[in-house]
């Protein structure tokens, strides 16, 4: 994985190789360096190492998916700071209610995201929402 110097780092984890070949693309014509993980046991790994500008994170995935690394992240004082934007086909409401319920049992709650963005959305929109969280 080729680092390139002095732009910021946007991590993708996700587990289908077209989204993140999009993605990709996506994020290097924002003029941003794309870390690239199949999975949220890959993503979580590449953080050990590298702490990116931002995250944008699948919820379905094998392995480690979006939900419980997210979880991770946010119990994590050196990673919880890092934004956060989900990219999923699962539905925005239907997500936020598991985080309710997943808070039910939880010591302390995990936030609701503050970016979601659907895998069908437009792509200057996911541009937006990227420049924003930064």
């Amino acid at each position: 994985m080729a680092l390139k110097k002095g732009k910021p780092k946007v991590l993708i984890i996700d587990d289908e190789i077209q989204m993140r070949f999009y993605l990709k693309t996506l994020v290097e014509s924002l003029g941003l360096d794309p870390l690239l993980a199949k999975d949220g046991v890959q993503g979580l790994e590449i953080l050990k190492e590298i702490k990116p500008a931002a995250i944008i994170l699948d919820i379905m995935m094998p392995e480690k998916g979006g939900s419980l690394v997210y979880q991770e992240l946010m119990i994590n004082p050196g990673l919880k700071m890092i934004p956060i934007v989900f990219f999923s086909g699962v539905d925005r409401k239907a997500f936020f209610h598991y985080i309710k319920m997943l808070n039910v049992n939880l010591e302390h709650d995990i936030p609701e995201p503050k970016y979601y963005v659907a895998k069908n959305a437009d792509p200057e929109y996911l541009k937006e929402v990227i420049k924003t969280c930064m």
